[in-house]
């Protein structure tokens, strides 16, 4: 949080989308959604965004006293430096990457921790495979592909209209958790854990034919070890026993790869 005057009054300002309360981030959900459907301009997007965080509700900004109007574009500014990054076109767009579940609950509905913490196995590679589908998905099938993503992170059932707000903000938390555990370590009870090496390549004098099965293929030889049971059971194992089964599976590998040299 960075601490602003304005009107009189101390206002926190959220240094990100991490800070954000479930209240505001569903606002801001709807306001990006606006914006990438150019129903407002970055510029009014900024605008009326930096006016909810600055309590201003429903007040025009350029109607205040002068003095409280500097005040207020000192917060656009840090409101802007916070929360808008620059796509691959260079055009001004909000950061909407975030491990942490910034909602939690939602209309009843029950998510996952932070970082995905509580899905299980099955769930994961089920949602990995649907992402894959919806990068090459024309737009209206993509939006049915996120709800269904948003269905199974919230375990909402068959039937139950799936909430927008889940649809625009599920397939985000999964895509902001599934690239961070492949680039960079997690903290795992104060240890930084490499989960990367998972998805590395081996060099290619130790690759084995790709079968194309993905996740589906790592989850018939995890099986087949019967650590965690049959693949029912395994895919019913909460994902981080298994992410750090398979991360010790690798690190012992290398490990005797470069003993052997």
């Amino acid at each position: 949080m960075t601490a602003h005057t304005f009107r009189g009054k101390v206002v926190e300002i959220p240094s990100g989308i991490d800070e954000l309360t479930p209240e505001q981030y569903v606002f801001y959900l709807h306001l990006t959604a606006w914006l990438r459907a150019r129903a407002v301009t970055p510029r009014m997007w900024l605008r009326r965004w930096a006016a909810c965080l600055a309590g201003l509700g429903e007040v025009n900004p350029d109607l205040l006293r002068e003095e409280f109007r500097e005040q207020f574009e000192e917060i656009e500014a840090a409101v802007e430096r916070a929360f808008l990054i620059r796509n691959d076109a260079g055009e001004p767009m909000p950061e909407t990457t975030s491990c942490r579940n910034l909602l939690p609950f939602y209309k009843g509905f029950k998510g996952p921790g932070d970082w995905l913490d509580g899905m299980t196995f099955g769930s994961f590679t089920k949602c990995a495979a649907l992402i894959e589908q919806a990068r090459t998905a024309i737009d209206s099938d993509a939006a049915d592909i996120y709800a269904e993503i948003a269905r199974e992170i919230y375990a909402i059932p068959e039937g139950e209209r799936v909430p927008q707000v889940l649809v625009w903000h599920a397939p985000a938390l999964f895509v902001a958790v599934s690239r961070a555990i492949q680039s960079e370590p997690v903290d795992i009870n104060g240890k930084p854990v490499d989960f990367g090496i998972i998805f590395r390549p081996a060099p290619v004098a130790d690759r084995r034919p790709d079968d194309n099965t993905g996740w589906a293929g790592v989850a018939f030889e995890v099986a087949a070890s019967g650590i965690f049971g049959n693949m029912r059971e395994l895919e019913n194992a909460p994902l981080w026993d298994v992410l750090l089964y398979l991360y010790k599976c690798k690190f012992e590998y290398l490990h005797e790869k470069s003993k052997k040299k």
